[in-house]
């Protein structure tokens, strides 16, 4: 499906230039010129792991689909387990390797905790948390396969209701994941649903409804981060940035609408599907190349407007061609 390559393509995009935007928030006074163009890119995507999540529901929830048990781990588990293994390993690598240039580098324990903890780098969540969403698939297909339309339909918007509110206690409480990774996954669950919907869904809401949500909640989401840092005695700093918050949720279900709709290839169709089987390793690399450009002056001299942009452009094809190394090599084409 030409549309699914696309969202992998722009989500990956979105990603990249959420952590370029993250570097640009963190080194500018709140409120200041430079701060409000990082969040105002910063909100634009946070739709980006969302959509990640719904892309993998429309793929991997069609009931029709049989296959037993072993098959269905066998060729889909492994998917996230090596990767998540061997990059989880040489995270733990990259960050005792920058502890030492630092001069405080991270003991065994350290870095054994935050293994544990599924964080042996930040962005490696995702497949901790993807993981347990895989491992359930095959059980939370049985559900759509019984279900009506309505019932598939009532259910999610109830989970949505339910995670929403377990996101926002968790955000009052300082922390925005499940203390134990193990439950990551049951808060993103209506996003896994809701992409095998929305695949499915012959539906075509008008170009006005779904481009007035997207913006709607995207300015909402930028103005309510602000609102949050700035009356932090009301509202947790990171609650609108989060991709459960209130906002962020209708702006995922929009952008999921607003890719399906566009079906031709955003390069030719051959090429389009060749990028999109790297962005897995694009997202998996890209952390080492935005330290490496934090690491030089650029983000910091240049007006955020051309940072931003060309920064991620710069950032996604050096780890486009990382990805596309990688599976050059047999035994390294499986970790990424």
């Amino acid at each position: 499906m030409n549309w699914i390559n696309n969202a992998r393509i722009v989500s990956t995009l979105a990603v990249v230039l959420l952590h370029v935007s993250a570097v640009v928030l963190s080194e500018n006074a709140v409120g200041s010129e430079y701060w409000w163009f990082g969040n105002g890119f910063s909100s634009l995507v946070r739709w980006c792991v969302p959509v990640f999540t719904m892309i993998s529901g429309a793929l991997l929830l069609d009931p029709t689909k049989q296959e037993s048990l072993s098959k269905f781990y066998s060729k889909r588990l492994s998917r996230i387990l090596i990767p998540m293994g061997f990059w989880s390993l040489f995270f733990l690598g990259w960050t005792f390797f920058h502890g030492v240039i630092d001069g405080a580098p991270p003991n065994g324990l350290e870095l054994f905790t935050n293994l544990l903890s599924g964080l042996p780098y930040e962005h490696l969540w995702f497949l901790y948390m993807l993981s347990g969403l895989y491992l359930f698939a095959p059980f939370l297909r049985k559900i759509i396969a019984v279900s009506s339309h309505r019932e598939l339909t009532a259910s999610i918007i109830f989970m949505f209701v339910v995670a929403g509110i377990n996101f926002a206690q968790l955000s009052f409480s300082g922390v925005y994941r499940p203390s134990l990774f193990l439950n990551w996954f049951l808060l993103y669950i209506p996003f896994f649903f809701i992409g095998y919907v929305i695949q499915r869904d012959q539906r075509t809401f008008s170009q006005t409804m779904r481009w007035g949500t997207f913006t709607l909640s995207t300015l909402l989401t930028c103005l309510g981060y602000y609102f949050a840092l700035t009356k932090n005695e009301l509202l947790p700093d990171g609650y609108f940035h989060g991709y459960l918050s209130i906002t962020v949720i209708p702006m995922s279900v929009s952008v999921m609408y607003l890719l399906k709709s566009w079906d031709k290839p955003i390069l030719n169709q051959q090429l389009t599907k060749q990028v999109a089987l790297l962005t897995f390793g694009v997202y998996l690399v890209h952390p080492i190349f935005v330290e490496i450009l934090n690491k030089t002056n650029f983000i910091r001299v240049f007006h955020p407007v051309i940072v931003i942009p060309s920064a991620t452009a710069l950032i996604f094809m050096a780890s486009l061609f990382t990805s596309w190394l990688f599976h050059q090599v047999p035994y390294l084409r499986k970790t990424i």
